[in-house]
């Protein structure tokens, strides 16, 4: 079957599994689960609240979070309201009460995924620094550039060095500048349609 939640697709089997594992978990339970993965709360409090079920394992754990971040991540990322949410899980075998749970999480946390995507979305790395040296021991006409960058979402500090022939440094620079006139060219053609 296709499910817009799953990007007009069908639901992975992992997914399917761990979904109906879920099921089987009192409605208030399930709640209070939700409520802790949405607002990011510690990983090891998850393992608290469910101690006392069939979940209670760090596996069977790590899963139903897994799959509850993942279903509301799809969500989003596919435009899908809560409402359509709801009818998606509901044909996959969700009780009631957890697709209605999931439909609420999924519009109580759609403004600041929207925020979030607004401001990131477009970027892999955030850029921090860039260096320059001369190539290593043994090249000839080599410029080594080391580009220091930050993963927009995880935070993780990365370098990256890069070998350039001095031939290219001249075409790389003219590209990146016509680049970013392009991005300047968007940005204000973005401001003023919002302005309207």
């Amino acid at each position: 079957m296709k499910f817009k939640f799953c990007s007009e697709g069908d639901c992975p089997l992992w997914a399917l599994a761990a979904l109906h594992a879920l099921g089987a978990l009192p409605a208030q339970l399930f709640r209070t689960l939700l409520h802790h993965i949405t607002e990011e709360q510690p990983d090891d409090g998850i393992m608290e609240i469910l101690k006392n079920t069939n979940l209670s394992s760090r596996e069977e754990s790590a899963r139903a979070a897994a799959v509850i971040r993942w279903t509301l991540q799809q969500a989003q990322r596919c435009g899908c309201s809560g409402v359509q949410l709801a009818r998606d899980l509901l044909v996959l075998g969700v009780p009631r009460a957890h697709a209605a749970a999931f439909a609420e999480a999924a519009d109580n946390t759609r403004e600041a995924y929207v925020d979030n995507a607004r401001e990131k979305a477009l970027f892999v790395n955030k850029l921090t620094d860039i260096t320059t040296a001369s190539g290593p021991d043994g090249t000839i006409d080599v410029v080594k550039v080391t580009l220091n960058s930050e993963e927009v979402f995880s935070g993780e500090q990365r370098i990256t060095d890069l070998l350039v022939d001095k031939s290219m440094l001249k075409t790389l620079l003219e590209e990146l500048k016509a680049a970013r006139m392009k991005m300047e060219e968007i940005s204000t053609e973005v401001n003023d349609s919002q302005n309207l």
